[in-house]
């Protein structure tokens, strides 16, 4: 009887939620107030009330409360079969992904969490909490506490031969290393999990994970036809198993390596894909100005696109990266068609032709000196550009020093004979 009450007061108190959530939050601390029992119907609704109290927290973005149901009831869950109580403790902290600005919290919590598993020898739940908070230091751009925390899981999987958790840490390390822009590491440790995840059954995000992190090692080496067809593959997973946010990405990352290829047409025709429409928004607007600017090869256009979309543009660093490389060769370009029909030219007057600031200008133009881009020098006294003509090689003297190299030879097979006379 009284566990029939406690599930109806679970159901009222869920229509409660958005209306009186302070009653409801009284409802739903009254049952975690009492031990469940061993009824598997009291167990249930005392999972019921938990998850409901945690989705409330987190509706209310009360961040400190979610955090103390998780510490104060973990004792609780002990009682529960081990693969239930793990269950409920990373869907307990699931909760916090969906409410901005609690990195630090979801950091402290986990490790909180994963003190507790070792206390209670729950090697799996401790295992998984730490492949969580991987991703969490990886969040913060914390990476060598990431990469420290990733060895010593390595040591351990490799030694239990838990292929699917090895393939998600050795992906993790990938990115890490990534990040770090040691890219053959990053790759190294990607290929390890290629292998590990040939040998068991991947899961589609899973799948989706290595091949997004392919495209993007790929692209590094600006292979961006392979890295393409990475992408495609990533964004195929992830529309499959609906996760938007991935999948944006995904396409996105699909747009910069035609844009980086400089192919406007395939722009065109992603833009108005089955795909595109579907997720459409401002990340994909972002990359459609982003294209159209370096199609028009129009630096103004180019540095509007990334102040309106910087936050979508630069929150995501692959992206960032690109982008900068492709302004680099936006301005280079720009610059060598400017100062083409001149042997002297002032260097504000170059600024002035290509929209930019003098200094910003001087820059680039001492670093394509320097790179031998372009030939010349600049005199920063008269702020003038001179340019000189590339001189070809002379071919005689290539020939002038191949009949060097004959007559020594000859002289030294003169001295040859000559001594052997005298002998």
């Amino acid at each position: 009887m009284a566990v029939e009450e406690s599930s109806k007061r679970i159901e009222e108190a869920k229509k409660l939620s958005k209306d009186q959530p302070s009653k409801a939050e009284g409802v739903y601390k009254d049952i975690l107030s009492k031990p469940p029992g061993s009824n598997d119907r009291a167990v249930r609704d005392f999972e019921n009330a938990l998850m409901s109290l945690g989705e409330l927290y987190r509706d209310q973005k009360r961040t400190q409360d979610l955090a103390d149901l998780i510490t104060q009831t973990r004792d609780v869950l002990t009682s529960f079969a081990r693969a239930k109580t793990a269950k409920l403790v990373r869907q307990l902290l699931d909760l916090f992904t969906s409410i901005p600005n609690t990195l630090e919290t979801q950091i402290s919590t986990t490790k909180s969490c994963i003190d507790w598993a070792v206390k209670q020898r729950q090697g799996f739940l401790r295992q998984n909490l730490e492949v969580r908070l991987v991703g969490l230091y990886m969040q913060k751009q914390a990476y060598y506490d990431a990469l420290t925390l990733i060895n010593n899981l390595l040591k351990e999987l490799k030694r239990l031969d838990d292929k699917l958790v090895l393939v998600e840490v050795q992906l993790l390390e990938s990115r890490v290393y990534h990040a770090l822009g040691n890219v053959p590491k990053g790759r190294a440790a990607l290929t390890s999990a290629r292998t590990s995840a040939a040998s068991v059954y991947c899961p589609p995000l899973l799948q989706a994970g290595l091949d997004m992190q392919s495209g993007q090692l790929h692209a590094e080496d600006s292979d961006f036809n392979t890295a393409f067809s990475y992408f495609i593959e990533a964004m195929e997973g992830y529309h499959s198993q609906d996760n938007p946010a991935r999948a944006t990405s995904a396409l996105q990352y699909m747009l910069l390596c035609k844009i980086m290829l400089n192919s406007k047409d395939d722009v065109d025709q992603l833009m108005t894909s089955k795909n595109a429409l579907k997720y459409a928004g401002k990340n994909l607007d972002a990359m459609k100005a982003v294209a159209r600017a370096h199609s028009n090869r129009s630096l103004e256009e180019y540095e509007a696109s990334l102040h309106n979309f910087r936050f979508e543009l630069g929150s995501d660093r692959f992206i960032a990266s690109h982008l900068r490389r492709l302004y680099d060769s936006m301005l280079e370009q720009n610059l060598i068609k400017v100062i083409e029909p001149f042997s002297r030219v002032e260097i504000s007057h170059v600024a002035e032709m290509v929209g930019l600031d003098t200094a910003q200008v001087e820059r680039k133009l001492s670093q394509m000196i320097l790179d031998r881009v372009i030939i010349g020098v600049l005199d920063q006294g008269s702020g003038v550009l001179e340019i000189f003509e590339e001189v070809g090689k002379d071919e005689g003297f290539g020939a002038a020093v191949e009949a060097i190299g004959m007559l020594g030879g000859v002289v030294d097979g003169l001295y040859a004979n000559q001594a052997g006379l005298l002998e």
